[in-house]
C-alpha cells in the first residue's frame, strides 16, 4: 500500500478553502465593476450638448426681437452647459477607466490564486493526512483479516465438501454392502420374521408383523400391528422382539444365555396377555436353553393359562419394604 503523509495537510486545506473564498469574492467585486462599466458606457453615449437654435427658432416665429444683451447671455449658458458636460465627459471616462483598472487587477489576482490552489490541490490528491494515514491502515487491517477469514473458510468448506463426498462413496458402499448381506442372510431373516409373527399370535388374535429393510441410514426394522395400537400392545411387541433376538442367538449359538424383564414392561399389560407371555418365555427358555429373569411386582397377579405352573419358576427369595430388614442389597426405597 502507497500513502505519503504530508504532516503540514491539514493547514494546506485550509489554505486551499480560503483561495477559493478569495476567488470567489474577487469574481463578485467583477461582477459589480463590469455593470458600473455598462451604465457610465450608456451615460457617455447619451451625453449630447445643449442645443440653442430651437429656442431662438421659437422666439423669432412669436415675434420676439431678442436684443443682443440675452443672446449674450444665451452664449454664456451654452458655454457652461459645455464646460459641464465635458467635466462630467472626462469624470466617466476616468471612473471607467479606474473601474477597468480594478477588473484587470483582479483577474491576475483571481489568475495568481488559482494557480496557487491548483498547486496545493495537487499536492493534496498526492498526499495524505496522518489520521486518514491511520484510518487506511486500520481499514487495510479489517479487510485483511475479513479476507484470512474467508480463506479458512473456504478451505474448510472444501474439506467439508471432501468429507462429504468420502461419506456419501462411503454410506453407497455400505448400502451396497447391506444389500448383499440381506441377500445372503435371507433364510436367517425368513425364520427370524416367521418367529416373531408365530411369537406375536399367542400374544394377540391378530399378530405383529416384523419387516426389516435396507437403507442409506442402515438396517431399520418396522414392526406394524393392525389393531389400534395401546401401550400394552407396544411392550408386548418389545417383549416379542427380545425372544426373537434370543431365538437368533440360540441359532448362532451366541449372546449371554440370559434374558431379564422389568415388571415395567408389563405394567400396561393386560393380565391374560402377561400370563400368556410368561407362559411362553418359560416355553422358550427351556427349548433353547437360556435363562429367563422376570421381576414383578406382588400386587400385580397375571391370568395364567391352563397348564402353566407359575409357582415352580418362582425364586425362594423375595424383595420387600415391609420390614426394617426389608430392601435390595441394604438399600430401602419408597
Amino acid at each position: 500500500m502507497s500513502f505519503q503523509v504530508l504532516p503540514e495537510f491539514r493547514d494546506l486545506e485550509r489554505e486551499a478553502a480560503a483561495l477559493a473564498e478569495g476567488i470567489s469574492n474577487l469574481s463578485d467585486e467583477n461582477t459589480i465593476d463590469r455593470a458600473l462599466l455598462e451604465q457610465m458606457n450608456f451615460a457617455l453615449t447619451e451625453e449630447e450638448e445643449p442645443s440653442l437654435g430651437d429656442l431662438e427658432k421659437m422666439y423669432g416665429e412669436a415675434g420676439v426681437v431678442l436684443q443682443p444683451g440675452v443672446l449674450r447671455r444665451f452664449d454664456e449658458v451654452k458655454k457652461f452647459h459645455r464646460s459641464v458636460l465635458t467635466n462630467r465627459r472626462q469624470y466617466l471616462t476616468g471612473e471607467r477607466a479606474a473601474a477597468g483598472a480594478r477588473i484587470a487587477s483582479r483577474e491576475r489576482e483571481k489568475t495568481r490564486l488559482d494557480a496557487r490552489r491548483r498547486e496545493i490541490l495537487q499536492v493534496l490528491r498526492s498526499h495524505g493526512a496522518l489520521d486518514q494515514f491511520l484510518k487506511l491502515q486500520k481499514e487495510y487491517s479489517r479487510v485483511e483479516s475479513e479476507l484470512e477469514l474467508l480463506r479458512r473458510r473456504f478451505a474448510a468448506a472444501e474439506k467439508i465438501e471432501e468429507g462429504l463426498t468420502k461419506l456419501r462413496l462411503r454410506r453407497q458402499e455400505l448400502f451396497l454392502r447391506l444389500q448383499q448381506d440381506y441377500a445372503e442372510q435371507k433364510d436367517n431373516l425368513n425364520r427370524a420374521i416367521l418367529f416373531f409373527e408365530e411369537a406375536s399370535a399367542r400374544l394377540y388374535e391378530t399378530p405383529s408383523k416384523f419387516t426389516p429393510t435396507e437403507t442409506n441410514n442402515g438396517p431399520q426394522f418396522k414392526i406394524t400391528f393392525q389393531a389400534e395400537r395401546s401401550p400394552g400392545i407396544s411392550n408386548m411387541q418389545i417383549y416379542t422382539f427380545d425372544m426373537m433376538l434370543m431365538e437368533v442367538m440360540h441359532q448362532r449359538q451366541m449372546g449371554p444365555g440370559f434374558l431379564v424383564h422389568d415388571s415395567h414392561l408389563f405394567d400396561p399389560v393386560d393380565a391374560r396377555q402377561v400370563g400368556t407371555a410368561l407362559a411362553v418365555g418359560e416355553e422358550l427358555a427351556r427349548r433353547d436353553d437360556f435363562q429367563y429373569i422376570v421381576t414383578m411386582n406382588s400386587d400385580k397377579q397375571p391370568e395364567l393359562p391352563e397348564g402353566f405352573e407359575l409357582d415352580k419358576h418362582l425364586l425362594a427369595q423375595r424383595l420387600t419394604d415391609d420390614t426394617e430388614t426389608g430392601g435390595l442389597f441394604g438399600i430401602r426405597f419408597g
